[in-house]
């Protein structure tokens, strides 16, 4: 009697498991007939009633793809089990629902194969996101590996992703060749402290260039120029950083080409003003002192009462010192004897002395610090003329009543600054006031001081004046 009372308390635990389980619990023959279903069964295949599920064939009528019931016996028969076989089910109202079964191999009391017997849950929603997952992943994956432009990003300075075009443009077979070795020894030694630094202050929030160049090293050591962008992210919860790579290898060797050529062409045209300077020094020069020589001679020799031809002669004379003095002016505008004699402090304290003696009423003030022997001639010949090109346009645009000009030496840089309190400009609305029409202004400024890889700061705002910073490197070979 005990015997029954617990078979029948087991009865009712399974009948209540059954009947209230979310998921479709059912029984089969070994036909694939169903024998019985629970109501989460019903529901989950659309049908209203129990009687309308019990009698209808697995493979026949649920199953999208009969051949999934074939490959889900052939599995069940050898171990007796399978759990978590996924396969896809057609309702009553003939929706696909992706669903997952869990099932046993059910027996009759003689130990024959009677059936199955399991459940069924519908996995629908999650195989929804996986094949999103997995059509977004193939989406990624398909413009990671075909760009043009390099892909990684590395974790605890170890490469955890690198796609092809990077393993191509550092020189390498494939990307596991570089998978899990360290970051830093693609980094030329020379340029390793400036992206580490940026790289620090990227992770602190600190402002940082959004891309730079840089110098790589392929797998064979020769240099690749490339230009870097990175942002930080998040891989399995831990900071990394992910970062896009461009071969700018030919770009800069173009730009070093233009450089070179931009350098020879301000070479040449300095030498072409210097031998003009010489020939009107030397041809010109000569023949108006002969001229003026002749006239005091012819002067002298006229008797006194040629009183008219006299005073003609001095006429001419003057005349002849005039031509001298504006020849003078010329032959120093195209090369200064002080710059090639004295060096550039001497030769631009001259310069401003005679450009304020020209203009009575602008004040300019010079200074001249760190300087303990000349620089090589072609900076100091670029100094002068960026000078030269900013008190023009001061001259021209600023209407200006000061002008302070300070050259430091500073190394390894020489540092130049022209400032005055004149009316100023708005940098965004146009490149220079002297670039406007004939002069050439800033453009030819920028060419000059690229030439010898410095740089230039311009500072400027309507009312408020302007502002020139240039900052040229003394290089190891010219110091």
């Amino acid at each position: 009697m005990e015997r029954i009372r617990e078979l029948e308390a087991s009865e009712r635990k399974y009948r209540h498991l059954f009947e209230r389980s979310p998921a479709m619990v059912y029984l089969t023959d070994i036909d694939g007939v169903i024998l019985d279903i629970n109501e989460g069964g019903v529901e989950m295949l659309g049908y209203e009633r129990r009687e309308e599920v019990i009698g209808l064939t697995a493979a026949r009528s649920l199953y999208v793809d009969p051949a999934d019931r074939l490959r889900f016996q052939e599995q069940i028969s050898k171990t007796g089990s399978v759990r978590g076989f996924e396969t896809r089910m057609r309702r009553r109202d003939g929706r696909i629902i992706d669903v997952s079964i869990t099932s046993a191999l059910r027996f009759d009391d003689d130990g024959a194969v009677a059936g199955y017997e399991g459940f069924v849950l519908d996995i629908t929603d999650k195989q929804q996101t996986r094949r999103a997952l997995q059509e977004s992943e193939e989406k990624y994956r398909t413009v990671a590996e075909n760009t043009l432009v390099g892909i990684c990003f590395h974790q605890d300075g170890r490469f955890r992703y690198v796609n092809r075009r990077l393993a191509e443009m550092l020189g390498y077979d494939s990307p596991d060749e570089l998978l899990g070795e360290p970051f830093w020894e693609v980094i030329h030694p020379d340029d390793r402290e400036m992206v580490r630094l940026r790289g620090l202050r990227r992770q602190r929030g600190q402002f940082h260039p959004e891309q730079y160049p840089f110098r790589a090293l392929r797998k064979d050591g020769s240099v690749l120029w490339a230009e870097l962008w990175a942002s930080p992210a998040l891989y399995r919860g831990r900071a990394a950083v992910v970062t896009m790579i461009v071969d700018i290898t030919a770009n800069r060797q173009a730009e070093e080409e233009i450089r070179h050529l931009s350098r020879r062409l301000i070479e040449v045209s300095e030498e072409e003003k210097k031998n003009l300077a010489a020939d009107l020094h030397d041809d010109l020069g000569q023949n108006l002192a002969s001229l003026h020589f002749g006239l005091e001679a012819l002067e002298l020799s006229l008797p006194p009462e040629a009183a008219e031809s006299r005073e003609r002669c001095r006429a001419l004379i003057g005349q002849v010192e005039r031509m001298a003095e504006q020849v003078r002016t010329t032959i120093s505008r195209l090369r200064p004897d002080l710059l090639d004699h004295l060096g550039l402090i001497p030769a631009m304290e001259w310069y401003v002395q005679e450009y304020q003696r020209n203009r009575p009423g602008l004040e300019v003030e010079f200074q001249a610090a760190g300087f303990k022997k000349r620089l090589p001639l072609q900076m100091e010949t670029v100094l002068y003329r960026i000078l030269q090109e900013c008190l023009t346009n001061i001259s021209k645009h600023a209407r200006a009543r000061k002008v302070k000009i300070f050259l430091t030496f500073s190394y390894p840089r020489i540092i130049l600054t022209v400032k005055d309190d004149g009316v100023g400009y708005n940098p965004r609305a146009q490149a220079f006031p002297a670039e406007g029409g004939r002069g050439i202004g800033l453009l030819s400024m920028r060419e000059r001081i690229a030439s010898l890889k410095g740089v230039v700061t311009i500072s400027s705002a309507p009312g408020k004046g302007t502002t020139i910073r240039v900052e040229i490197p003394l290089l190891e070979e010219e110091a």
